[in-house]
């Protein structure tokens, strides 16, 4: 992946998806079964592209196994493509996989230090953002709980209100707030897009599934 020169402001594409395509291996890997035959492999994307300019939100809506968490991956940096290019401009923070990048023996308070500084902030920005993360993941007691001891949708709060308040060019999220209740769905999707008076508008992709019989759009 190539991180694009230059910080928010200057022109040019977000983030940009080029003729990418990318290819998992299948079957077994070790030993004298080691050598493939050609149906020994999937494509997960083929010759996609994808390009987002600053302050513009997408969405992307297929059915399982389409390849929607493929691309955040991909933009994310954890995988890399088999072809084509992925470029970012800018500071991104991801909520793909729930509790990535937390340690479950840490409390929450300790873990958005450690995540904070995880997605690129010194301890005094994580100190000086603090107070809104936990107003807006809104833990209350649990705040000085271990994570082992969170439901999944507390886990997700705490996620989403790290990655939004670190000021991300690029923000990635994947279908983990699905496991939120409507309200805190509601509040992440305002967040999101800007909707607040002092919350700028950030970039967006975001994953969502889509609905047994339906088209792709």
């Amino acid at each position: 992946m190539t991180t694009l020169a230059g910080a928010q402001g200057v022109s040019g594409a977000a983030l940009e998806i080029d003729h990418v395509s990318k290819r998992y291996a299948v079957g077994a890997r070790h030993g004298w079964l080691r050598r493939r035959r050609a149906g020994d492999e999937i494509w997960a994307l083929r010759d996609v592209n994808v390009r987002l300019e600053p302050g513009e939100s997408v969405g992307l809506i297929g059915h399982n196994g389409a390849g929607k968490t493929t691309v955040l991956r991909l933009l994310a940096g954890i995988t890399r493509p088999t072809r084509g290019h992925v470029r970012t401009r800018g500071r991104l923070a991801s909520l793909i996989n729930l509790g990535a990048g937390f340690h479950p023996e840490l409390t929450g308070r300790e873990n958005i230090f450690l995540n904070g500084v995880i997605l690129g902030l010194s301890r005094r920005e994580v100190k000086t953002r603090f107070d809104e993360i936990v107003e807006f993941a809104d833990l209350g007691a649990y705040l000085e709980t271990p994570l082992k001891r969170y439901s999944s949708g507390m886990y997700a709060r705490l996620g989403f209100a790290v990655a939004a308040h670190v000021d991300p060019d690029v923000l990635l999220v994947d279908e983990v707030l699905s496991v939120g209740d409507v309200a805190f769905q509601d509040r992440s999707i305002r967040k999101m897009v800007g909707g607040g008076d002092d919350v700028p508008a950030n970039h967006l992709a975001r994953s969502r599934r889509h609905p047994p019989g339906g088209t792709d759009s």
